[in-house]
């Protein structure tokens, strides 16, 4: 009887001990996850503000080619097409992200489309704030704007002697940063607000997360896009991480030059532990620079 009690009790010792392993095991493994996601997103900040000044020094490069201000000065939309796109061919041979340049004219038009020589004259003072922006302080600008699509856009003026002759836009998708990211095992979702789709009318055919954001990735993880979308997203903060079905969630606010949120940059992570962390803070991933210059 006492050799069945003390066996009884071993086992119980011995249970409570591997269930104390597995607990601190499991525990060790959720917090290197959050610190991986942590370190991701840090990652993907720094990462957007890198493709920012990119984007920013082509665009102020441009505005001072003494080729393009005297096709741009002579008011020869061909011949301003041409050195655009010439100059677009040199940056895509060095590797770099695909880009498209837009030009706009002293009165907040587009003057030229590096994508389509036809399109021109178009007003776009109503929706671009960037545009508007940089017409009203002749200070260059790098954000993740809205537009027809969601962007990162870089915008530079066009100065003579003091004078606001125009300025000249150089737009970059997420496909570099979501493939620099995919090389350290984090999956990219851009998620824009829907009510945006009034203005990025070429995402409207997206599919929608929620009914309440519009993914703006056109390849992505059909299986973690599952997840996502079987997410509780409705009280996201500017910055945290939640955990649902083996996978874990990072993500920061997008903002607009009016620090209003248009949206979430979102990473995943494939997770070992069990854990179900549903955290969430509030502090801003966007800042000012110096020089004159704001990336937002």
């Amino acid at each position: 009887m006492l050799n069945r009690i003390a066996l009884f009790v071993s086992l119980v010792v011995l249970s409570l001990f591997f269930y104390y392993i597995y607990s601190l095991n499991d525990s060790y493994q959720e917090k290197n996850d959050l610190k991986s996601l942590d370190n991701g997103l840090l990652l993907t900040k720094n990462l957007l503000e890198e493709e920012q000044r990119h984007a920013l020094a082509i665009s102020a490069l441009i505005c001072e080619d003494a080729e393009f201000l005297k096709a741009y000065n002579a008011n020869d939309r061909k011949l301003t097409f041409d050195v655009i796109n010439k100059k677009i061919d040199t940056l895509s041979s060095l590797g770099k992200e695909q880009i498209d340049v837009q030009v706009h004219d002293k009165n907040s038009n587009a003057y030229l489309r590096s994508w389509d020589y036809n399109i021109t004259n178009i007003p776009l003072g109503s929706f671009r704030e960037g545009v508007v922006w940089v017409k009203k302080t002749k200070q260059a600008i790098a954000s993740v704007e809205v537009g027809k699509r969601l962007n990162i856009k870089a915008i530079s003026p066009i100065i003579e002697n003091g004078n606001f002759k125009g300025s000249v836009e150089v737009i970059i998708g997420f496909t570099h940063l979501q493939a620099k990211l995919l090389e350290q095992g984090y999956s990219l979702f851009i998620l824009l607000n829907k009510k945006y789709l009034n203005v990025a009318t070429s995402l409207q055919k997206h599919p929608l997360v929620k009914n309440k954001y519009v993914l703006v990735n056109k390849n992505f993880n059909e299986n973690i896009f599952g997840i996502l979308k079987r997410s509780e997203l409705d009280h996201l903060g500017s910055y945290g991480y939640y955990t649902k079905d083996s996978t874990s969630f990072g993500y920061f606010e997008l903002k607009n030059l009016h620090n209003k949120q248009i949206g979430y940059c979102v990473l995943a992570l494939q997770i070992k532990s069990k854990g179900n962390t549903n955290k969430h803070y509030a502090q801003p991933f966007s800042k000012e620079n110096q020089n004159g210059v704001i990336i937002r």
